[in-house]
């Protein structure tokens, strides 16, 4: 046998399981530890236990490991616990208290190895976030520099999807702030930190430790090495800005400066919410297969494979409504939004204009 069948089968045995049904649990590998997780149908149907032998199994599992495991109630009654601890109860003492520590160690390995797998899932997900803030700061500058406006609706496009993807990983770890703080701070902020020249010797200066102590009032740096007060030019054209009034104002009545696009065919909510109830009824997807997979796609790292996504969907509604659902489709798969045409297309859908949905039915 097994050493670790073995220390099952004993452990069964010490806990006064006949010992059939201990070389049957034993024998199908399955450790003291599962057995407290496990419920009765399941030793009814995988492990070919009888009704009321399942019973009593979990009853002597989960009430514990008792001091003698054959004994019977009377001899409990009649004879009490001898005080002298001979050499069979020290040893059995031992084994039991090596059960006990076995299943311990057994616990903290699976802890272990949850914190691992957790710790790793976060890892992925910070490198994408880290990528994706980079990718995102890239586009920023471009959309400064750019002058030409079919490229300047591309490059916003990226940056919707990039923003959306950023925001996912970033709840995900559960981060302080917003990721367009991160990407600020990237863009905006850090450059701030200007070393200053010197004007008269070049010595490079750090602002944040060159401050002028004698007019603190002012942007006024110091150098220390030749000792020159100087204000640098950028908090000048500041100061003149702020004096002259030059600031800009916003019509706060003013119309958006992009054309809004149309929303798409709605329906009321009555008739959508009945359709997709005969949809679930019809699949049979209810909420527990949506919430499971909501789960695993949570173990993957937070993102779920673009078939199963599809599939999910349309075993919901019956159709994958193109501006409602591609948002959700990004978020929840990770593909980029550009991509979202293509996807549909690859898994066999059709589209169609009028009501702008895809589903797999060309006439509908």
């Amino acid at each position: 046998m097994h050493m670790a069948k073995k220390d099952t089968y004993l452990a069964l045995l010490r806990r006064g399981i006949d010992e059939t049904t201990a070389m049957q649990l034993a024998d199908a590998g399955i450790k003291i530890g599962d057995l407290k997780k496990i419920d009765k149908s399941q030793l009814v149907e995988n492990y070919g236990l009888k009704p009321d032998i399942a019973e009593g199994v979990l009853e002597i599992i989960t009430a514990g490991p008792k001091s003698h495991g054959k004994e019977r109630f009377l001899s409990k009654v009649l004879a009490p616990e001898r005080k002298t601890e001979n050499k069979i109860e020290e040893l059995k003492f031992k084994r039991q208290q090596k059960d006990v520590l076995t299943e311990l160690a057994e616990q903290k390995e699976r802890l272990k190895l949850a914190k691992v797998e957790a710790f790793r899932a976060k890892k992925l997900v910070m490198n994408r976030l880290g990528k994706t803030v980079e990718l995102i700061v890239k586009l920023e500058n471009n959309l400064h520099d750019e002058g030409k406006d079919d490229q300047k609706v591309k490059i916003r496009d990226q940056l919707e999807t990039r923003g959306l993807e950023a925001a996912r990983d970033h709840e995900m770890l559960e981060l302080e702030g917003t990721p367009q703080d991160i990407v600020d701070f990237r863009r905006q902020i850090v450059p701030k930190l200007i070393l200053h020249a010197c004007p008269e010797c070049g010595e490079e200066m750090d602002p944040r430790t060159s401050r002028n102590p004698d007019d603190s009032q002012n942007w006024s740096f110091i150098c220390w090495d030749c000792e020159t007060p100087f204000s640098p030019g950028l908090s000048m054209a500041v100061d003149q800005i702020m004096e002259n009034g030059g600031r800009i104002e916003t019509d706060p009545d003013a119309r958006p400066r992009n054309p809004v696009p149309p929303k798409p065919a709605s329906q009321d909510f009555a008739t959508i919410n009945q359709l997709v109830q005969e949809e679930l009824k019809k699949t049979g997807a209810d909420a527990d297969t949506m919430a499971q997979a909501a789960e695993e796609s949570v173990l993957t790292s937070g993102l779920m494979s673009i078939d199963d996504w599809i599939d999910q969907t349309l075993a919901a509604k019956g159709y994958i409504q193109a501006q409602e659902d591609r948002e959700d489709f990004i978020l929840r798969t990770g593909a980029g939004a550009t991509k979202f045409n293509k996807w549909m297309k690859k898994a066999g859908l059709y589209f169609n204009k009028q009501t702008g949905r895809w589903s797999r039915w060309e006439d509908r």
